[in-house]
């Protein structure tokens, strides 16, 4: 009797052991499992992005053999003098893009100091007076590029200011409205009413108060808004202030996640508007160094002007401002 209780009182013992292996076994499987499904998946989107843009194949290489340090990408530099061009596009009586160079809407002047980590950045009124060569009298600055491109608005930059840019990048509109189009639309705030109506220019902007989602169309003309119908004009000030927020915006909408399976897409769209004298490196260091440097290393300013008529000969706050930036 004792010896069946004994013999009894065993079996439980003997199986705890043999249930728990299998138990830690079976966990052991599923997390095998999933981390195999999650490393597939992972594989998968990356080979997506990676392989899906010859653009981001190059922007790695660039990145793995550091060609977007300023000593590779600009060698025996130690800063460089860039012109930054937002340009439209002209239409035709039935609203179709014609083939021309266009009149430039933004034009920026920008000087990067990698040695000492500093950006000096410099907008231009499009509506400035100057001389374009080869063009008698005196014209809106923004006209040289539809004239002549951007070499004709880097001669005549170095004219007007006597200051040579030695590379440029020039971006259509119509590319940044895809580009937010592909991100899937930016929240941003509009702090009043915004309405403007330019039939020959095919802008029509009509923006109400309040946090709401834009589609590239609606943040092209947040930032592009110069004044009301009624006649009412903004600041410049306004203006760089909305360019701001839409960028902050921008960027916390690349960095989520659901932008990564679009990533592709966003490059390639974005290089499709693209017209630069650098190369992909070249681009890819001066937004890397720009986005290093603290708010303090970044000037920014505008060149002072009198009824958008900018002359230099008898301004001297703007010769002044020039050469302390440039």
């Amino acid at each position: 009797m004792q010896q069946r209780m004994r013999t009894v009182s065993r079996r439980p013992l003997s199986r705890r052991p043999v249930r728990r292996r299998r138990t830690v076994r079976w966990v052991w499987r599923i997390f095998l499992g999933l981390f195999l499904i999650f490393s597939l998946g992972l594989g998968t989107v990356v080979g997506y992005v990676y392989f899906g843009s010859k653009t981001v194949r190059q922007i790695v290489h660039d990145w793995r053999t550091g060609m977007w340090q300023p000593e590779k990408s600009f060698p025996d530099k130690d800063n460089v003098t860039l012109l930054f061009l937002g340009k439209d596009v002209d239409l035709d009586n039935h609203d179709r893009v014609l083939k021309t160079n266009g009149r430039t809407d933004t034009i920026l002047l920008v000087r990067l100091d990698f040695k000492d980590r500093t950006a000096n950045i410099l907008s231009i009124p499009r509506d400035t007076r100057v001389r374009i060569p080869g063009h008698r009298g005196k014209h809106k600055i923004n006209a040289a590029h539809a004239y002549g491109g951007p070499e004709l608005c880097m001669e005549t930059i170095e004219n007007f200011l006597d200051i040579k840019p030695e590379e440029y990048l020039v971006v259509d509109y119509k590319s940044f409205e895809k580009a937010i189009d592909t991100l899937g639309g930016l929240q941003i705030t509009v702090d009043k009413q915004m309405d403007y109506d330019d039939n020959w220019g095919n802008l029509h902007i009509h923006l109400k108060p309040g946090t709401q989602m834009m589609d590239g169309k609606e943040a092209l003309g947040f930032v592009r808004f110069r004044k009301s119908n009624d006649g009412h004009s903004v600041t410049d000030q306004e203006r760089i202030a909305r360019q701001h927020q839409l960028l902050l915006a921008t960027k916390s909408k690349i960095m989520s996640r659901s932008v990564f399976f679009r990533l592709p897409e966003l490059i390639d769209t974005l290089k499709s508007g693209i017209n630069s004298s650098m190369s992909d490196a070249q681009m890819m260091t001066i937004a890397m160094f720009i986005k290093s440097l603290p708010k303090e290393s970044i000037r920014t300013a505008i060149l002072p002007s009198s009824d958008s008529r900018v002359c230099l000969s008898d301004n001297d706050d703007a010769r002044k401002l020039v050469d302390q930036m440039f």
